[in-house]
């Protein structure tokens, strides 16, 4: 059986960590089950709980030396402090998320640009939720204040943000040209009207420009989002829930069928 390196990284999208979804079963690790069928699968799962997680942590992951075991050590330390912020008391998190990544010795012979370069690859590229944040000065306790959204998005452009992204893609080709990078779409978050009404045109902006990049590199796949919806989330939480991984994973797979027809 072929081996396969399959990654995810960076941002939050890909913790599967609402109190509905006990077992931390999200759309990454759905992923991975269907592709051990087919695969001997080596996976390295870089979602953080962390807005520093972005772009600029895929560009470390890309160029430095960077084991899997220090990925699981970082996430961990992430996620300790995620529960000891004030963000904690706006997500849903089950008592056992903090055990949710454990680092494992075997990682550390993991060097995760080294495995990308040598081995059939799979990138699940879900960074760029933090950057857009970042580039509009918006956070989630802003997000919670509808006039900070409707100034925010008044006054800045997202155009780094992509520069970032299309050199993560032209590095990552050029470590494996034979790699797949599957862009996972954005999608309107949390069940508050409000916010859903104010990010619905900059979301659907983004994923044009996403669409576009896909559309101009054939190593790249952009996954559609936007059929998530209100029941996808938890109250005032902004990452999806079970029901919204299982939604992720189904169009990840459609378009990861499409292209192996």
């Amino acid at each position: 059986m072929q081996q396969l390196f399959l990654i995810g990284a960076a941002d939050s999208i890909g913790v599967p960590y609402t109190r509905d979804n006990p077992e931390h079963y999200g759309f990454f690790e759905m992923f991975e089950n269907y592709l051990q069928y087919h695969y001997d699968v080596i996976t390295a799962n870089c979602f953080h709980m962390s807005t520093y997680n972005d772009n600029k942590y895929i560009q470390q992951l890309l160029t430095q030396n960077i084991t899997l075991y220090e990925v699981k050590i970082s996430q961990n330390q992430m996620l300790k402090k995620c529960k000891y912020s004030g963000i904690y008391p706006y997500l849903e998190l089950p008592k056992s998320f903090l055990n949710h990544y454990q680092p494992n010795p075997s990682n550390k012979d993991i060097i995760i640009k080294n495995y990308i370069r040598d081995n059939k690859t799979i990138f699940i590229y879900s960074a760029f939720t933090n950057d857009l944040l970042k580039s509009y000065h918006l956070s989630l306790f802003k997000l919670l204040r509808p006039g900070k959204i409707q100034s925010s998005l008044k006054v800045t452009n997202t155009d780094v943000v992509f520069q970032e992204l299309r050199k993560n893609i032209s590095n990552l080709i050029r470590l494996n040209p034979n790699i797949e990078i599957y862009l996972i779409g954005l999608f309107i978050p949390t069940k508050i009207p409000y916010i859903r009404k104010n990010l619905s045109n900059f979301i659907a902006k983004a994923n044009l420009l996403f669409c576009k990049i896909a559309n101009n590199n054939p190593n790249v796949h952009f996954v559609d989002n936007s059929n998530l919806d209100q029941k996808d989330f938890n109250n005032i939480d902004f990452h999806p829930n079970k029901k919204g991984h299982t939604k992720i994973y189904q169009n990840l797979m459609k378009t990861y069928q499409t292209v192996h027809e």
